[in-house]
Order: C-alpha cells, then sequence, then structure tokens
C-alpha cells in the first residue's frame, strides 16, 4: 500500500477509513454504499448504517474503488491512467466524498468549543453522464473530485466538500412493463420506473442525512451533471422533492431526449427484450416465468440485449403509476412545458446551464451515413416545405433534395444540426425560458422575497489527446469533463503560458464559487444584455453580451453560434405546437430524434450514441 489513510469517526455511521491525498489535506472515502437492490429491477432500499458484508473490501474501508453499474464494457486505454474496472448491478448504489481534512480533525476532537464555532462546508454532487446506459463516475480517475476539493481551500479558502455518486444504468434502471407494475403492487413497492432516477434521490437523500457528519453543510448543497447527468438534474428539479439549492446542468434538460415513452412503447421493448434472451423458446405463461427468465440472465448479456432491442438511450417512462413526478398530479414533463414547471420551483436559488460547441460531433460513426434527400424529406414532412427549408438553409444544406450537395459538407452540417437539436436549442430554450420567469416584471411588482438567478455559459476548448476519434476537436459533447475536474492538469501542453490548466483552474474556480453561494458570473438576463460566460481557445474564460457574442463569433475560426438558427427551430415547434398542441411537438420530436429516418436503410444505422454498436 503506497498511500496513507485515515480513519474518521463519523457522529453516526462510525469509523470509516479513506484515503489521505492532496498534501494529506483531503480525506478520500471512496465507493460508500448508500442503498442496496433486494432484486434485479426492485427498488433499492436506502442504508442508514455501513453493512458488514456489502462488497469484497474490508468492513469500514473506503481507501479503494468498488464497483461500477453495469453498463458499456469499458476500456481503460481510452483515458490513460484509468483504472480497469469491476461491474456489479448489486454492489454499485454508492457515494465517494472528498472530505476536509482539518474539519474532520475537529469533529474528531469533541471539543465543544471548537465544534461550538464551526462552519460546516457547502457540498457539490456529481452526477455523470452516459446517455443512461454507461458511465461511472463514481469510481473514476477522470472525475475524481479530490483536486476540486483540494482547489477549494487553496485557491480561494472556500473549503468545499465533493461528493460523487453511482446509480442503476440500461435495463437495470430503465426497464418496464405490466409484468414489472404488478409485481411492485404485490410488493407494495411505491418506487416503479425509472430505478436509475429513484437510485440518485436516495443517493441526495442519503448525502443530506449524513453530509453534517462529514462537515458539510446540508443545507447548501449543490448538484452539477454532464449530459444524461444533467437531464438527471432536470427531473430532480420537476419532481419536486427538495434534495438540492443550486444546480448546474451542463448539456442537457428534459427536451435533450426524443421525448417521453408511452406504455405501449415501453411494453414493446419488455416483450422484444424477453424473446430475445429466450432464444426463441417459449417464454414463461405466468409473470412469475417470465421475469425469472430476465432475472436469470447474465448483466452482462442483459445490457447488451436491451441496448440491442431498442432500449431507451435518452428517454424514459413517466407514466402515472409508481411516477417519479407526483406533485405533477398527472402531468407528463414534455419539451412544451419543462421550462415552466421548472421556474416554478422556488427551493431552488441559483441555476447554471450551459453547453459545448458542437455537442452533434459525438453522433459522427451514424450521421457519417445520412443521405441529403432523405434529410431534406423528414425535416420538410415535419415542419412543412418553408419552416423546413429555411431550418436547414441556415445551416447551409441545400433544402432541395434534388440539388447535389457535396456529401463532406453536408456531414459537417448535419453534425451540427442534429447535435443542436438535441442539446444546444433545447439549452437556449431552458435558459431563455426560465430568464424570462427570474426576471419578469410581475414577479418584482408582485414583491416575491426570493430571488432566483440563471447563469449562462458556452463551452469552446479542444481535445487535447491525440489518438482517439475527438482529438483536437474543439467543443465537442462532454469535453469540458477534461478540465473541470483538474485530473490531466499534468498532461496539458505548456505553452501560452500553460494556458490550458488556466482555464481548467478557471472552470474549477466558477462552479466553487457558485457551490459557495456566489454568483460565478453576471446573470443572464435581459436589461444587462444577457451576459454569457464563454470558455474558447482563444480568449479563454471571458464575459459577453449575447449581441457581442453574435457579432464576434462570426469571425471567430470555430464558426458563429448559432442563436439564429437555435430561434429558427424553436419557432419551427411552435407552429406546430399551435397547430396540433403538445402531441403533434412531441410526434415531431420523436421523428427528428431518429436518425434511422436519415439513412438509407437500416444497415447503415451502426451506433448509439456516438459509439459503434458489437456487430
Amino acid at each position: 500500500m503506497s498511500y496513507k489513510t485515515y480513519t474518521f469517526s463519523h457522529p453516526v455511521l462510525g469509523p470509516l477509513t479513506g484515503r489521505l491525498v492532496e498534501n494529506e489535506s483531503i480525506v478520500h472515502f471512496r465507493s460508500i454504499p448508500y442503498a442496496t437492490i433486494p432484486a434485479r429491477f426492485r427498488p433499492s432500499q436506502p442504508l442508514s448504517t455501513i453493512p458488514e458484508n456489502f462488497d469484497h473490501r474490508p468492513h469500514r474501508e473506503f481507501t479503494e474503488y468498488g464497483f461500477a453499474c453495469p453498463g458499456r464494457p469499458h476500456d481503460p486505454s481510452d483515458l490513460p491512467g484509468e483504472l480497469p474496472r469491476q461491474y456489479d448491478e448489486f454492489k454499485c448504489l454508492t457515494v465517494t466524498i472528498s472530505a476536509i481534512k482539518s474539519q474532520l480533525d475537529t469533529i474528531s476532537s469533541g471539543s465543544l468549543e471548537q465544534l461550538n464555532h464551526f462552519q460546516k462546508s457547502p457540498v457539490l454532487v456529481y452526477i455523470h453522464g452516459g446517455a443512461f446506459t454507461e458511465g461511472a463516475g463514481h469510481i473514476s480517475s477522470m472525475h475524481e473530485t479530490i483536486r476540486l476539493a483540494s482547489f477549494s481551500i487553496t485557491d480561494s479558502s472556500t473549503p468545499t466538500i465533493l461528493v460523487s455518486i453511482g446509480y442503476r444504468l440500461g435495463a437495470f434502471a430503465g426497464l418496464t412493463s405490466q409484468d414489472l407494475l404488478d409485481e411492485a403492487i404485490e410488493n407494495g413497492d411505491e418506487d416503479v420506473f425509472n430505478q436509475g432516477l429513484f437510485d440518485q434521490r436516495k443517493a441526495l437523500l442519503w448525502i443530506k442525512k449524513f453530509i453534517g457528519g462529514f462537515g458539510g453543510d446540508e443545507d447548501r448543497v449543490t448538484v452539477f451533471g454532464e449530459s444524461a447527468g444533467s437531464v438527471s438534474i432536470a427531473l430532480h428539479l420537476l419532481a419536486d422533492v427538495p434534495l438540492f439549492s443550486r444546480c448546474a446542468m451542463q448539456s442537457g434538460n428534459i427536451a435533450t431526449s426524443g421525448g417521453a415513452l408511452t406504455w405501449g412503447d415501453i411494453n414493446g421493448i419488455y416483450d422484444r427484450l424477453l424473446n430475445k434472451v429466450s432464444e426463441g423458446k417459449k417464454v414463461g405463461e405466468s409473470r412469475e416465468e417470465r421475469l425469472e427468465i430476465l432475472r436469470n440472465v447474465s448483466q452482462e448479456q442483459l445490457w447488451k440485449e436491451f441496448a440491442g432491442v431498442g432500449g431507451a438511450i435518452m428517454d424514459a417512462y413517466f407514466g402515472t403509476e409508481g411516477t417519479f413526478f407526483k406533485k405533477l398530479e398527472g402531468l407528463i414533463p414534455v419539451y412544451s412545458n419543462h421550462v415552466e414547471l421548472t421556474a416554478k420551483r422556488d427551493w431552488v436559488d441559483g441555476v447554471i446551464v450551459g453547453d459545448d460547441f458542437w455537442e452533434g460531433y459525438v453522433f459522427r460513426n451514424g450521421l457519417e451515413h445520412g443521405k441529403h434527400k432523405k434529410v431534406v424529406k423528414v425535416f420538410k414532412s415535419v415542419f412543412g416545405d418553408e419552416v423546413g427549408a429555411k431550418i436547414l438553409e441556415s445551416y447551409d444544406i441545400e433544402s432541395d433534395e434534388n440539388v447535389w450537395m457535396d456529401h463532406t459538407r453536408f456531414f459537417v452540417r448535419l453534425m451540427y444540426l442534429i447535435g443542436d437539436l438535441f442539446f444546444q436549442q433545447p439549452t437556449a430554450q431552458m435558459v431563455d425560458g426560465l430568464s424570462r420567469q427570474y426576471y419578469s416584471p410581475a414577479r418584482k411588482e408582485g414583491g416575491e422575497k426570493r430571488i432566483q438567478k440563471v447563469f449562462r455559459y458556452e463551452f469552446n476548448l479542444p481535445n487535447l489527446w491525440p489518438g482517439t476519434p475527438y482529438s483536437f476537436v474543439s467543443g465537442h459533447h462532454y469535453v469540458e469533463m477534461f478540465y473541470q475536474f483538474m485530473t490531466f492538469r499534468e498532461r496539458y501542453p505548456t505553452h501560452r503560458n500553460r494556458f490550458y490548466q488556466r482555464q481548467s483552474e478557471g472552470m474549477a474556480r466558477l462552479w466553487i464559487a457558485f457551490a459557495n453561494g456566489k454568483d460565478p458570473w453576471e446573470e443572464y438576463k435581459e436589461e444587462t444584455g444577457y451576459k454569457i460566460q464563454i470558455c474558447d481557445d482563444v480568449n479563454g474564460w471571458h464575459l459577453r453580451t449575447r449581441q457581442e457574442d453574435i457579432e464576434r463569433s462570426n469571425n471567430e475560426q470555430w464558426g458563429e453560434r448559432r442563436y439564429r438558427q437555435w430561434d429558427l427551430i424553436t419557432e419551427g415547434f411552435k407552429k406546430l405546437e399551435e397547430e396540433g398542441g403538445t402531441e403533434k411537438v412531441e410526434q415531431a420530436r420523436k421523428r427528428l430524434w431518429n436518425m434511422e429516418e436519415y439513412m438509407e436503410n437500416n444497415k447503415d444505422f451502426v451506433f448509439k450514441f456516438g459509439k459503434k454498436e458489437d456487430q
């Protein structure tokens, strides 16, 4: 063992041993269990104690990482330094905590005088992304929170506790059916569907219950997450269970997905999965027999087959039975209403909303097979000839399907268009909508005491690592993860006075300030010109008004910020809602999100969320 350890007696949980790191300023408690899983597909059960036999590690020793939740197999060579992962669906519900040693010392001392003057620290919680099908931010060296916690002490003297959480993925989290509903009713389970989201909720409740014993302030919890992690935050906001007071949503909200699945959709996925794992044999006639088949399949096969039968990537079922949104009283959050509903959550006083410049690059593997004629037909069919043509032309895509277009040019422009549909237009919709709601004249005139703030950012630094499909691409989906945690700072190029390290530190500084209740930069509101914090490869982190960004980005080497295009898409959806209500909008979005429609035939479609599937 080449590291030092620190044993701390938590006031409730008892003795816990973690790693002593960062010049002995941080204690890193790895993979502390917050819940157990009684059976596959069943709701997790919260823990109030440390179980003796949770996994392979010695009891109360949290110096090594535990298990990842089963997902897409991980190749550690993708990120040098990343450790191989072990997967276990029943042992993956854990939290990893970066605590401040000096605070633990004070708590351990038991001195009443010291404890009376003890100042609890704010808590910053990370929810990893991965399209709800992969990811392990709670055990990943790339997403390690040690340096953020250390930086909070050394840079600004604002000690901040960092926590990351694991949750179930894929079929383990999202499989739903009449069989599972009937079983849940029989067992008295209240948390019926969306087990991954319920896992997250239980992790956040565990944090609020126990983080005080680590020196954290349970009333000052800020969550941040990227992609599916950001979508998760949006869903927790709408669930109306106060779990945090601030949040940072990075590239994702409810509108990022193709829309909520229907009861028929999810039962169809269940039936296809059952038939697939049964390998053509007769499936059980009773509910118990059918569920036994699915519960006896290996976790590796279940994950793979679920993806193969159309298991949801960024979608979920939000039905009324056992819904995650009980306080919405049967109302299902969709593209047309989620911003208005989010703005009403007055227990949140600050929201960061942002994205990356070229989100659509993540879809490159599939969109390279896209056909110009097919794309034109889909967009004109969905939006009508006139509006569809305007949207296409705004992306420099020929709107006449009979006009020849160079494929490479078409492919690049299509990646921007589809990425904007998934990520940037929904981000613009949310930040603009929240700004209108938070800073409305009616609200000011009403004299509301609670102040809610929204902050906007755009990220456009390059991927610095050679040898990957993303090498040196600026502003691709999730690229900010290589900077935000500062875990790769030794690998950054050192030219330009360590430019990339300084931007990494700048991002950490902004998010830590936000967690400490400060304004990280000027708010995004009309009266000050809609200020946006931008990070690019020339200027680093800097502030612009939206109009300044429009004018300056037109002459920047990576290209214009596509406000005009986002507005056209937004207007297109508004027109559809006027014609046929929210149902027509959701149908349109599902069709636009179905990228198989852009191919000549389905055989061309060989990827899910930017990566090739196993053939």
